[in-house]
Protein backbone atom coordinates (compact mmCIF):
# COMPACT_ATOMS: atom_id res chain seq x y z
CA UNK A 1 0.00 0.00 0.00
CA UNK A 2 2.79 2.37 0.89
CA UNK A 3 4.43 1.77 -2.47
CA UNK A 4 1.18 2.38 -4.31
CA UNK A 5 0.62 5.56 -2.31
CA UNK A 6 4.11 6.77 -3.13
CA UNK A 7 3.50 6.09 -6.82
CA UNK A 8 0.21 7.96 -6.68
CA UNK A 9 1.80 10.91 -4.91
CA UNK A 10 4.62 10.97 -7.43
CA UNK A 11 2.15 10.95 -10.29
CA UNK A 12 0.19 13.76 -8.67
CA UNK A 13 3.37 15.76 -8.16
CA UNK A 14 4.29 15.21 -11.80
CA UNK A 15 0.83 16.24 -12.92
CA UNK A 16 0.99 19.36 -10.73
CA UNK A 17 4.38 20.20 -12.18
CA UNK A 18 3.07 19.76 -15.70
CA UNK A 19 -0.03 21.77 -14.85
CA UNK A 20 2.08 24.57 -13.40
CA UNK A 21 4.41 24.52 -16.43
CA UNK A 22 1.43 24.71 -18.75
CA UNK A 23 -0.10 27.54 -16.71
CA UNK A 24 3.11 29.54 -16.59
CA UNK A 25 3.70 29.22 -20.33
CA UNK A 26 0.29 30.50 -21.33
CA UNK A 27 0.11 33.73 -23.35
CA UNK A 28 -2.90 34.79 -21.27
CA UNK A 29 -2.79 35.75 -17.64
CA UNK A 30 -5.06 33.33 -15.75
CA UNK A 31 -6.59 33.67 -12.29
CA UNK A 32 -9.14 31.47 -10.51
CA UNK A 33 -11.26 32.85 -7.67
CA UNK A 34 -13.46 30.87 -5.27
CA UNK A 35 -17.06 31.58 -4.37
CA UNK A 36 -15.85 34.10 -1.74
CA UNK A 37 -13.99 36.05 -4.38
CA UNK A 38 -10.55 35.00 -3.08
CA UNK A 39 -7.73 34.13 -5.45
CA UNK A 40 -7.08 30.40 -5.54
CA UNK A 41 -4.78 29.93 -8.52
CA UNK A 42 -2.88 32.24 -10.87
CA UNK A 43 -0.07 31.86 -13.36
CA UNK A 44 3.12 33.83 -13.79
CA UNK A 45 1.72 35.70 -16.81
CA UNK A 46 -1.04 37.08 -14.54
CA UNK A 47 1.59 38.40 -12.13
CA UNK A 48 3.64 39.81 -15.01
CA UNK A 49 0.77 41.70 -16.65
CA UNK A 50 -0.46 43.20 -13.36
CA UNK A 51 3.07 43.96 -12.22
CA UNK A 52 2.80 41.96 -8.98
CA UNK A 53 6.01 40.97 -7.22
CA UNK A 54 6.38 37.20 -7.58
CA UNK A 55 7.81 36.94 -4.07
CA UNK A 56 4.61 38.34 -2.58
CA UNK A 57 1.90 35.81 -3.31
CA UNK A 58 -1.56 37.26 -3.88
CA UNK A 59 -3.19 33.89 -3.19
CA UNK A 60 -6.10 34.29 -0.77
CA UNK A 61 -6.62 37.96 -1.57
CA UNK A 62 -9.75 39.41 -3.12
CA UNK A 63 -9.58 41.12 -6.50
CA UNK A 64 -9.88 44.76 -5.29
CA UNK A 65 -7.00 44.19 -2.89
CA UNK A 66 -4.90 42.58 -5.63
CA UNK A 67 -5.56 45.49 -7.98
CA UNK A 68 -4.66 47.93 -5.24
CA UNK A 69 -1.23 46.33 -4.92
CA UNK A 70 -0.35 45.90 -8.60
CA UNK A 71 2.39 48.12 -9.99
CA UNK A 72 0.64 48.37 -13.37
CA UNK A 73 -1.93 50.70 -11.83
CA UNK A 74 0.47 52.64 -9.62
CA UNK A 75 0.44 55.64 -11.98
CA UNK A 76 -3.33 55.88 -11.91
CA UNK A 77 -5.04 58.51 -9.82
CA UNK A 78 -7.68 57.40 -7.36
CA UNK A 79 -10.56 58.03 -9.76
CA UNK A 80 -9.00 56.06 -12.63
CA UNK A 81 -8.08 53.23 -10.29
CA UNK A 82 -11.65 53.04 -8.96
CA UNK A 83 -12.99 52.94 -12.53
CA UNK A 84 -10.65 50.09 -13.46
CA UNK A 85 -11.59 48.12 -10.33
CA UNK A 86 -15.27 48.76 -11.00
CA UNK A 87 -14.94 47.43 -14.54
CA UNK A 88 -13.29 44.28 -13.17
CA UNK A 89 -16.15 43.76 -10.74
CA UNK A 90 -18.75 44.39 -13.46
CA UNK A 91 -17.33 41.49 -15.44
CA UNK A 92 -19.73 39.31 -13.42
CA UNK A 93 -22.54 40.61 -15.62
CA UNK A 94 -20.62 39.90 -18.84
CA UNK A 95 -20.01 36.16 -18.63
CA UNK A 96 -17.54 35.21 -21.40
CA UNK A 97 -17.85 38.68 -22.99
CA UNK A 98 -14.43 40.35 -23.21
CA UNK A 99 -13.87 44.03 -22.42
CA UNK A 100 -10.89 46.23 -23.26
CA UNK A 101 -9.13 48.62 -20.90
CA UNK A 102 -6.33 51.11 -21.42
CA UNK A 103 -4.17 51.32 -18.35
CA UNK A 104 -2.30 54.39 -17.11
CA UNK A 105 1.01 53.05 -18.44
CA UNK A 106 -0.45 53.13 -21.97
CA UNK A 107 -1.01 49.41 -22.33
CA UNK A 108 -4.25 47.92 -23.62
CA UNK A 109 -5.57 44.69 -22.04
CA UNK A 110 -8.51 42.44 -22.77
CA UNK A 111 -10.37 40.88 -19.84
CA UNK A 112 -12.72 37.90 -19.94
CA UNK A 113 -14.58 36.29 -17.02
CA UNK A 114 -16.11 32.83 -16.98
CA UNK A 115 -18.28 31.49 -14.15
CA UNK A 116 -17.34 28.08 -12.71
CA UNK A 117 -19.60 25.43 -11.25
CA UNK A 118 -18.71 25.93 -7.55
CA UNK A 119 -19.68 29.58 -7.62
CA UNK A 120 -16.27 31.03 -8.29
CA UNK A 121 -15.00 32.56 -11.52
CA UNK A 122 -12.06 32.32 -13.88
CA UNK A 123 -10.48 35.51 -15.26
CA UNK A 124 -8.18 35.69 -18.28
CA UNK A 125 -6.24 38.78 -19.22
CA UNK A 126 -4.16 39.37 -22.34
CA UNK A 127 -1.96 42.30 -23.31
CA UNK A 128 -3.31 43.55 -26.66
CA UNK A 129 -1.15 46.67 -26.90
CA UNK A 130 0.61 45.39 -30.03
CA UNK A 131 -2.69 44.66 -31.74
CA UNK A 132 -3.98 48.11 -30.79
CA UNK A 133 -0.85 49.77 -32.11
CA UNK A 134 -1.16 47.85 -35.37
CA UNK A 135 -4.82 48.77 -35.57
CA UNK A 136 -4.00 52.42 -34.86
CA UNK A 137 -1.33 52.33 -37.54
CA UNK A 138 -3.73 50.85 -40.05
CA UNK A 139 -6.32 53.47 -39.15
CA UNK A 140 -3.68 56.20 -39.50
CA UNK A 141 -2.54 54.90 -42.89
CA UNK A 142 -6.14 54.74 -44.06
CA UNK A 143 -6.55 58.45 -43.33
CA UNK A 144 -3.11 59.84 -44.07
CA UNK A 145 -0.86 60.11 -47.08
CA UNK A 146 2.02 57.64 -46.78
CA UNK A 147 4.58 60.03 -48.33
CA UNK A 148 3.90 63.34 -46.56
CA UNK A 149 1.87 62.06 -43.58
CA UNK A 150 -0.71 64.73 -44.36
CA UNK A 151 -4.42 63.88 -44.10
CA UNK A 152 -5.69 62.22 -47.27
CA UNK A 153 -9.02 62.65 -49.03
CA UNK A 154 -10.78 60.34 -46.54
CA UNK A 155 -9.68 62.33 -43.50
CA UNK A 156 -10.26 65.62 -45.31
CA UNK A 157 -13.88 64.66 -45.84
CA UNK A 158 -14.18 63.68 -42.16
CA UNK A 159 -12.74 67.04 -41.11
CA UNK A 160 -15.28 68.85 -43.28
CA UNK A 161 -18.09 66.92 -41.59
CA UNK A 162 -16.54 67.72 -38.21
CA UNK A 163 -16.56 71.42 -39.10
CA UNK A 164 -20.24 71.08 -39.93
CA UNK A 165 -21.03 69.36 -36.62
CA UNK A 166 -19.15 72.05 -34.65
CA UNK A 167 -20.43 74.92 -36.76
CA UNK A 168 -21.39 78.28 -35.40
CA UNK A 169 -24.00 80.57 -36.82
CA UNK A 170 -22.80 82.61 -39.81
CA UNK A 171 -19.42 80.87 -39.67
CA UNK A 172 -17.73 80.63 -43.05
CA UNK A 173 -14.83 78.49 -44.15
CA UNK A 174 -13.03 77.93 -47.42
CA UNK A 175 -11.35 75.06 -49.19
CA UNK A 176 -8.47 75.44 -51.60
CA UNK A 177 -7.54 72.75 -54.11
CA UNK A 178 -4.09 73.22 -55.60
CA UNK A 179 -2.20 71.39 -58.29
CA UNK A 180 1.50 71.78 -59.09
CA UNK A 181 2.26 73.15 -62.54
CA UNK A 182 5.19 71.39 -64.18
CA UNK A 183 5.39 68.47 -61.75
CA UNK A 184 5.13 65.84 -64.48
CA UNK A 185 8.20 67.30 -66.15
CA UNK A 186 10.12 66.89 -62.87
CA UNK A 187 9.17 63.21 -62.70
CA UNK A 188 9.98 62.68 -66.38
CA UNK A 189 13.38 64.36 -66.30
CA UNK A 190 14.68 63.82 -62.75
CA UNK A 191 12.82 60.68 -61.73
CA UNK A 192 10.09 59.79 -59.27
CA UNK A 193 12.43 59.75 -56.27
CA UNK A 194 13.18 63.45 -56.76
CA UNK A 195 9.50 64.04 -57.45
CA UNK A 196 8.58 62.45 -54.11
CA UNK A 197 11.09 64.61 -52.24
CA UNK A 198 9.64 67.65 -53.96
CA UNK A 199 6.13 66.72 -52.75
CA UNK A 200 7.44 66.43 -49.19
CA UNK A 201 8.99 69.91 -49.44
CA UNK A 202 5.76 71.30 -50.86
CA UNK A 203 3.85 69.89 -47.89
CA UNK A 204 6.32 71.50 -45.49
CA UNK A 205 5.93 74.88 -47.13
CA UNK A 206 2.16 74.66 -47.00
CA UNK A 207 2.21 73.69 -43.33
CA UNK A 208 4.45 76.66 -42.60
CA UNK A 209 1.83 79.24 -43.66
CA UNK A 210 -1.43 77.82 -42.28
CA UNK A 211 -2.96 78.37 -38.87
CA UNK A 212 -3.21 75.58 -36.31
CA UNK A 213 -6.96 75.31 -36.90
CA UNK A 214 -6.54 74.88 -40.67
CA UNK A 215 -6.10 71.56 -42.44
CA UNK A 216 -3.55 70.71 -45.14
CA UNK A 217 -4.19 67.47 -47.04
CA UNK A 218 -2.65 65.64 -49.96
CA UNK A 219 -5.28 64.31 -52.31
CA UNK A 220 -2.94 62.22 -54.44
CA UNK A 221 -0.33 62.83 -57.11
CA UNK A 222 0.59 66.52 -57.05
CA UNK A 223 -2.77 67.70 -55.71
CA UNK A 224 -3.16 69.24 -52.26
CA UNK A 225 -6.02 70.82 -50.34
CA UNK A 226 -6.21 73.42 -47.59
CA UNK A 227 -9.27 73.98 -45.40
CA UNK A 228 -9.38 77.48 -43.92
CA UNK A 229 -11.67 77.88 -40.92
CA UNK A 230 -13.27 81.08 -39.62
CA UNK A 231 -12.46 83.29 -42.60
CA UNK A 232 -13.13 87.00 -42.16
CA UNK A 233 -14.30 87.79 -45.68
CA UNK A 234 -14.85 86.16 -49.07
CA UNK A 235 -11.69 87.81 -50.35
CA UNK A 236 -9.47 86.27 -47.66
CA UNK A 237 -9.15 82.83 -49.33
CA UNK A 238 -8.27 84.41 -52.68
CA UNK A 239 -5.54 86.51 -51.08
CA UNK A 240 -4.26 83.41 -49.33
CA UNK A 241 -4.36 81.47 -52.63
CA UNK A 242 -2.10 84.09 -54.20
CA UNK A 243 0.22 83.73 -51.22
CA UNK A 244 0.34 79.97 -51.80
CA UNK A 245 1.12 80.48 -55.49
CA UNK A 246 3.94 82.91 -54.68
CA UNK A 247 5.31 80.52 -52.06
CA UNK A 248 5.44 77.60 -54.48
CA UNK A 249 6.88 79.74 -57.28
CA UNK A 250 10.07 80.05 -55.26
CA UNK A 251 12.63 77.49 -56.45
CA UNK A 252 13.13 74.24 -54.56
CA UNK A 253 16.58 72.72 -54.04
CA UNK A 254 16.27 68.93 -54.02
CA UNK A 255 19.37 66.72 -53.98
CA UNK A 256 21.39 69.47 -55.62
CA UNK A 257 18.78 70.18 -58.31
CA UNK A 258 17.19 73.60 -58.50
CA UNK A 259 13.57 72.91 -59.39
CA UNK A 260 10.95 75.41 -60.51
CA UNK A 261 7.26 74.56 -60.35
CA UNK A 262 4.14 76.64 -60.08
CA UNK A 263 0.66 76.10 -58.73
CA UNK A 264 -2.92 76.50 -59.87
CA UNK A 265 -5.54 76.95 -57.15
CA UNK A 266 -9.30 76.44 -57.04
CA UNK A 267 -11.22 78.08 -54.19
CA UNK A 268 -14.69 77.38 -52.81
CA UNK A 269 -16.31 79.35 -49.99
CA UNK A 270 -18.07 77.05 -47.52
CA UNK A 271 -21.21 78.06 -45.70
CA UNK A 272 -20.88 75.89 -42.60
CA UNK A 273 -24.63 76.00 -41.97
CA UNK A 274 -25.35 74.18 -45.23
CA UNK A 275 -22.65 71.69 -45.94
CA UNK A 276 -22.37 68.80 -48.37
CA UNK A 277 -18.78 67.55 -48.10
CA UNK A 278 -18.81 65.77 -51.44
CA UNK A 279 -20.25 68.78 -53.25
CA UNK A 280 -17.67 71.06 -51.65
CA UNK A 281 -14.86 68.85 -52.91
CA UNK A 282 -16.39 68.80 -56.39
CA UNK A 283 -16.76 72.58 -56.43
CA UNK A 284 -13.14 73.15 -55.42
CA UNK A 285 -12.02 70.65 -58.05
CA UNK A 286 -14.03 72.44 -60.74
CA UNK A 287 -12.49 75.78 -59.73
CA UNK A 288 -9.02 74.22 -59.88
CA UNK A 289 -9.76 72.81 -63.30
CA UNK A 290 -10.83 76.25 -64.47
CA UNK A 291 -7.64 77.80 -63.08
CA UNK A 292 -5.52 75.36 -65.05
CA UNK A 293 -7.56 75.94 -68.19
CA UNK A 294 -7.06 79.71 -67.80
CA UNK A 295 -3.31 79.43 -68.08
CA UNK A 296 -2.07 77.93 -64.80
CA UNK A 297 -0.21 79.70 -62.00
CA UNK A 298 -3.45 81.39 -61.07
CA UNK A 299 -6.40 81.04 -58.70
CA UNK A 300 -10.10 80.86 -59.48
CA UNK A 301 -13.08 81.16 -57.14
CA UNK A 302 -15.81 78.61 -57.77
CA UNK A 303 -18.80 79.85 -59.72
CA UNK A 304 -21.78 77.60 -60.57
CA UNK A 305 -21.42 78.74 -64.19
CA UNK A 306 -18.13 76.84 -64.34
CA UNK A 307 -19.93 73.49 -64.29
CA UNK A 308 -20.95 73.44 -67.92
CA UNK A 309 -17.60 74.67 -69.23
CA UNK A 310 -15.57 72.24 -67.13
CA UNK A 311 -17.83 69.31 -67.98
CA UNK A 312 -17.49 70.11 -71.67
CA UNK A 313 -13.71 70.41 -71.43
CA UNK A 314 -13.39 67.14 -69.55
CA UNK A 315 -15.48 65.40 -72.18
CA UNK A 316 -13.27 66.94 -74.84
CA UNK A 317 -10.22 65.55 -73.05
CA UNK A 318 -11.77 62.08 -73.10
CA UNK A 319 -12.53 62.46 -76.81
CA UNK A 320 -8.99 63.70 -77.42
CA UNK A 321 -7.49 60.70 -75.65
CA UNK A 322 -9.61 58.39 -77.81
CA UNK A 323 -8.66 60.31 -80.94
CA UNK A 324 -4.97 59.76 -80.20
CA UNK A 325 -5.57 56.12 -79.29
CA UNK A 326 -7.46 55.38 -82.51
CA UNK A 327 -5.34 57.67 -84.72
CA UNK A 328 -8.21 59.91 -85.76
CA UNK A 329 -6.12 62.96 -86.62
CA UNK A 330 -5.72 64.25 -90.15
CA UNK A 331 -2.67 65.93 -91.65
CA UNK A 332 -3.03 68.97 -93.88
CA UNK A 333 -0.20 70.58 -95.81
CA UNK A 334 0.68 74.19 -96.64
CA UNK A 335 3.19 74.75 -99.45
CA UNK A 336 6.45 76.62 -99.00
CA UNK A 337 7.41 78.56 -102.12
CA UNK A 338 11.03 79.10 -103.19
CA UNK A 339 10.98 82.72 -104.38
CA UNK A 340 14.11 82.40 -106.49
CA UNK A 341 13.07 79.24 -108.37
CA UNK A 342 9.35 79.91 -108.25
CA UNK A 343 8.65 76.34 -107.20
CA UNK A 344 7.22 74.43 -104.25
CA UNK A 345 10.25 73.50 -102.17
CA UNK A 346 8.30 71.77 -99.42
CA UNK A 347 5.14 71.50 -97.35
CA UNK A 348 4.53 72.16 -93.69
CA UNK A 349 2.51 69.36 -92.08
CA UNK A 350 -0.31 70.61 -89.86
CA UNK A 351 -2.35 68.38 -87.54
CA UNK A 352 -6.13 68.67 -87.73
CA UNK A 353 -8.80 67.09 -85.53
CA UNK A 354 -12.24 66.62 -87.00
CA UNK A 355 -14.43 66.11 -83.92
CA UNK A 356 -17.64 64.18 -84.47
CA UNK A 357 -19.74 66.73 -82.57
CA UNK A 358 -17.83 70.00 -82.82
CA UNK A 359 -16.36 69.73 -86.27
CA UNK A 360 -12.80 70.88 -86.94
CA UNK A 361 -11.05 71.83 -83.70
CA UNK A 362 -8.14 74.25 -83.82
CA UNK A 363 -4.64 73.00 -82.94
CA UNK A 364 -4.36 75.98 -80.59
CA UNK A 365 -6.99 74.22 -78.47
CA UNK A 366 -6.07 70.54 -78.68
CA UNK A 367 -2.25 70.77 -78.76
CA UNK A 368 -2.01 72.36 -75.25
CA UNK A 369 -4.46 69.73 -73.99
CA UNK A 370 -2.24 66.99 -75.41
CA UNK A 371 0.77 68.57 -73.71
CA UNK A 372 -1.02 68.75 -70.36
CA UNK A 373 -2.36 65.20 -70.50
CA UNK A 374 0.76 63.38 -71.66
CA UNK A 375 -0.55 62.68 -75.17
CA UNK A 376 1.75 64.90 -77.20
CA UNK A 377 4.57 62.38 -77.66
CA UNK A 378 2.23 59.79 -79.18
CA UNK A 379 0.41 62.36 -81.29
CA UNK A 380 3.70 63.81 -82.50
CA UNK A 381 4.92 60.37 -83.57
CA UNK A 382 1.66 59.74 -85.43
CA UNK A 383 1.82 63.05 -87.34
CA UNK A 384 5.48 62.49 -88.18
CA UNK A 385 4.76 59.02 -89.57
CA UNK A 386 1.81 60.18 -91.69
CA UNK A 387 3.79 63.15 -93.03
CA UNK A 388 6.74 60.99 -94.04
CA UNK A 389 4.45 58.44 -95.71
CA UNK A 390 2.65 61.15 -97.67
CA UNK A 391 5.90 62.85 -98.70
CA UNK A 392 7.09 59.61 -100.28
CA UNK A 393 4.63 60.35 -103.11
CA UNK A 394 6.12 63.77 -103.86
CA UNK A 395 9.11 64.51 -106.09
CA UNK A 396 12.44 63.97 -104.33
CA UNK A 397 13.13 67.72 -104.36
CA UNK A 398 10.07 68.46 -102.20
CA UNK A 399 10.57 68.28 -98.44
CA UNK A 400 8.16 68.04 -95.52
CA UNK A 401 8.43 69.97 -92.26
CA UNK A 402 6.82 68.86 -89.01
CA UNK A 403 6.29 70.98 -85.90
CA UNK A 404 7.63 69.82 -82.54
CA UNK A 405 6.23 70.67 -79.12
CA UNK A 406 8.73 71.52 -76.36
CA UNK A 407 7.08 68.77 -74.30
CA UNK A 408 8.21 66.15 -76.83
CA UNK A 409 11.77 66.70 -75.64
CA UNK A 410 10.98 66.03 -71.98
CA UNK A 411 11.43 62.24 -72.08
CA UNK A 412 14.71 62.43 -74.00
CA UNK A 413 13.41 59.83 -76.48
CA UNK A 414 12.73 62.14 -79.43
CA UNK A 415 15.84 61.24 -81.51
CA UNK A 416 15.00 57.55 -81.19
CA UNK A 417 11.34 58.13 -82.11
CA UNK A 418 12.32 60.12 -85.21
CA UNK A 419 14.90 57.54 -86.28
CA UNK A 420 12.42 54.69 -85.86
CA UNK A 421 9.83 56.47 -88.04
CA UNK A 422 12.37 57.14 -90.81
CA UNK A 423 13.49 53.52 -90.81
CA UNK A 424 9.93 52.22 -90.74
CA UNK A 425 8.84 54.36 -93.71
CA UNK A 426 12.15 54.26 -95.55
CA UNK A 427 12.11 58.04 -95.77
CA UNK A 428 15.44 59.88 -96.17
CA UNK A 429 16.29 62.28 -93.37
CA UNK A 430 17.46 64.84 -95.93
CA UNK A 431 13.83 65.40 -96.97
CA UNK A 432 12.59 66.03 -93.42
CA UNK A 433 12.66 69.31 -91.55
CA UNK A 434 11.65 69.66 -87.90
CA UNK A 435 10.42 72.99 -86.58
CA UNK A 436 10.78 74.16 -82.98
CA UNK A 437 9.72 77.41 -81.36
CA UNK A 438 11.88 79.86 -79.47
CA UNK A 439 10.19 78.90 -76.21
CA UNK A 440 11.50 75.35 -76.63
CA UNK A 441 15.08 76.56 -76.92
CA UNK A 442 14.56 78.82 -73.92
CA UNK A 443 13.89 75.73 -71.75
CA UNK A 444 17.30 74.07 -71.61
CA UNK A 445 16.39 71.70 -68.77
CA UNK A 446 15.11 69.04 -71.19
CA UNK A 447 18.40 68.55 -73.03
CA UNK A 448 16.89 70.00 -76.19
CA UNK A 449 20.19 71.07 -77.74
CA UNK A 450 21.77 67.63 -77.37
CA UNK A 451 18.66 65.96 -78.79
CA UNK A 452 18.61 68.33 -81.76
CA UNK A 453 22.25 67.50 -82.39
CA UNK A 454 21.39 63.79 -82.47
CA UNK A 455 18.53 64.51 -84.86
CA UNK A 456 20.78 66.45 -87.24
CA UNK A 457 23.11 63.46 -87.45
CA UNK A 458 20.25 61.71 -89.29
CA UNK A 459 20.52 64.31 -92.06
CA UNK A 460 17.42 66.13 -90.83
CA UNK A 461 17.25 69.90 -91.02
CA UNK A 462 16.08 71.96 -88.05
CA UNK A 463 14.27 75.28 -88.31
CA UNK A 464 13.45 77.92 -85.74
CA UNK A 465 9.76 78.77 -85.97
CA UNK A 466 7.99 82.04 -85.06
CA UNK A 467 11.31 83.87 -84.94
CA UNK A 468 11.24 87.29 -83.31
CA UNK A 469 8.38 86.72 -80.89
CA UNK A 470 10.56 86.85 -77.77
CA UNK A 471 13.12 85.15 -75.53
CA UNK A 472 16.18 87.04 -76.86
CA UNK A 473 15.92 85.59 -80.35
CA UNK A 474 19.43 86.38 -81.58
CA UNK A 475 21.03 84.38 -78.77
CA UNK A 476 19.27 81.25 -79.99
CA UNK A 477 21.03 81.38 -83.35
CA UNK A 478 24.29 81.25 -81.44
CA UNK A 479 23.13 78.35 -79.26
CA UNK A 480 22.28 76.04 -82.14
CA UNK A 481 23.14 76.09 -85.89
CA UNK A 482 19.65 76.21 -87.41
CA UNK A 483 19.13 75.44 -91.08
CA UNK A 484 16.17 77.78 -91.47
CA UNK A 485 14.60 80.70 -89.65
CA UNK A 486 10.88 81.30 -90.10
CA UNK A 487 9.90 84.94 -89.65
CA UNK A 488 6.76 85.18 -87.56
CA UNK A 489 3.61 86.26 -89.38
CA UNK A 490 3.06 89.11 -86.90
CA UNK A 491 5.92 90.97 -88.64
CA UNK A 492 4.86 89.92 -92.15
CA UNK A 493 1.31 91.13 -91.54
CA UNK A 494 2.45 94.73 -91.06
CA UNK A 495 4.81 94.90 -94.04
CA UNK A 496 4.11 97.99 -96.12
CA UNK A 497 2.34 99.66 -93.23
CA UNK A 498 4.76 99.52 -90.31
CA UNK A 499 8.37 100.69 -90.58
CA UNK A 500 9.47 98.69 -87.53
CA UNK A 501 8.19 95.42 -88.99
CA UNK A 502 10.03 96.14 -92.23
CA UNK A 503 13.23 96.88 -90.33
CA UNK A 504 12.94 93.62 -88.38
CA UNK A 505 12.27 91.55 -91.52
CA UNK A 506 15.18 93.23 -93.32
CA UNK A 507 17.50 92.56 -90.38
CA UNK A 508 16.49 88.91 -90.06
CA UNK A 509 16.83 88.23 -93.80
CA UNK A 510 20.23 89.94 -93.83
CA UNK A 511 21.36 87.97 -90.80
CA UNK A 512 20.30 84.71 -92.43
CA UNK A 513 22.19 85.59 -95.61
CA UNK A 514 25.36 86.34 -93.67
CA UNK A 515 25.10 83.10 -91.67
CA UNK A 516 24.11 80.91 -94.60
CA UNK A 517 20.69 80.15 -93.13
CA UNK A 518 17.51 79.82 -95.18
CA UNK A 519 14.87 82.48 -94.45
CA UNK A 520 11.13 81.83 -94.74
CA UNK A 521 8.33 84.32 -94.15
CA UNK A 522 5.09 82.94 -92.71
CA UNK A 523 1.56 84.21 -93.14
CA UNK A 524 1.93 85.91 -96.53
CA UNK A 525 -1.58 86.96 -97.55
CA UNK A 526 -1.24 89.97 -99.87
CA UNK A 527 0.64 90.85 -103.04
CA UNK A 528 2.10 93.84 -101.26
CA UNK A 529 3.66 91.65 -98.57
CA UNK A 530 5.08 89.38 -101.24
CA UNK A 531 6.58 92.29 -103.18
CA UNK A 532 8.35 93.56 -100.06
CA UNK A 533 9.72 90.11 -99.23
CA UNK A 534 10.98 89.61 -102.77
CA UNK A 535 12.62 93.02 -102.65
CA UNK A 536 14.31 92.16 -99.35
CA UNK A 537 15.50 88.88 -100.94
CA UNK A 538 13.72 86.55 -98.51
CA UNK A 539 14.41 83.00 -99.74
CA UNK A 540 10.95 81.44 -99.37
CA UNK A 541 7.41 82.17 -98.25
CA UNK A 542 4.21 80.44 -97.25
CA UNK A 543 0.73 81.70 -96.61
CA UNK A 544 -2.85 81.94 -97.82
CA UNK A 545 -1.77 84.03 -100.82
CA UNK A 546 -0.51 80.79 -102.34
CA UNK A 547 -2.63 78.17 -100.63
CA UNK A 548 -4.48 77.40 -97.47
CA UNK A 549 -3.55 74.09 -95.78
CA UNK A 550 -4.82 71.27 -98.02
CA UNK A 551 -5.28 67.52 -97.94
CA UNK A 552 -2.69 65.11 -99.29
CA UNK A 553 -4.57 64.61 -102.55
CA UNK A 554 -4.49 68.34 -103.26
CA UNK A 555 -0.73 68.64 -102.71
CA UNK A 556 -0.07 66.90 -106.02
CA UNK A 557 -2.14 69.55 -107.84
CA UNK A 558 -0.14 72.33 -106.18
CA UNK A 559 3.17 70.69 -107.08
CA UNK A 560 1.98 70.23 -110.65
CA UNK A 561 0.86 73.86 -110.87
CA UNK A 562 4.04 75.41 -109.46
CA UNK A 563 6.79 73.01 -110.46
CA UNK A 564 6.43 73.26 -114.25
CA UNK A 565 9.33 73.11 -116.61
CA UNK A 566 10.46 75.71 -117.36
CA UNK A 567 9.34 77.65 -114.27
CA UNK A 568 7.10 80.66 -114.74
CA UNK A 569 7.28 83.91 -112.89
CA UNK A 570 6.03 83.62 -109.32
CA UNK A 571 3.63 86.51 -109.94
CA UNK A 572 1.41 84.41 -112.22
CA UNK A 573 1.36 81.40 -109.90
CA UNK A 574 -0.39 82.97 -106.97
CA UNK A 575 -3.36 80.90 -105.87
CA UNK A 576 -6.39 82.54 -104.36
CA UNK A 577 -6.81 81.75 -100.68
Amino acid sequence: MADELNVTLSELALQNMRFRAAMDNMYHGLSLFDEQGRLVVCNSRFLEIYGIDGETSPIGLELPEILGRCNALSRANDLDKRLIIREHICLDRLDRTPIEQQWPDGRWVELTRTSVADGGFLDTIVDITGAHQASDKIAHLARHDHLTDLPNRVLLRERLLEIYRNRRRQQKCAILFLDLDGFKAVNDTLGHAIGDLLLVEVSRRLLSIVREMDVVARLGGDEFAIVMQHIRSRSSPQRFARRVINLLNRPFTIEGYKIHVGASVGVDIIDASEMDADQILRNADIALYQAKADGKNTARLYDPAMHAAVTARRQLEVDLSNAVLFKQFEVFYQPQIDLEAGTVSGFEALARWRHSGRGMISPTEFIPMCEENGLIEELGAQILEVACKDAMAWPACVTVSVNLSPVQFKSGNLPTIVKDVLEKIGFPGSRLELEITESAIFDRSSGIISQLSEIRKLGIRVSLDDFGTGYSSLSHIRIFPFDRIKIDQSFVRELGADAESLAIVRAVVGLCENLGIQSTAEGVETHKQLDVLQHEQCRSVQGYLFSEPVTMSETMKIISEFNTDPPKQISIRRRAA
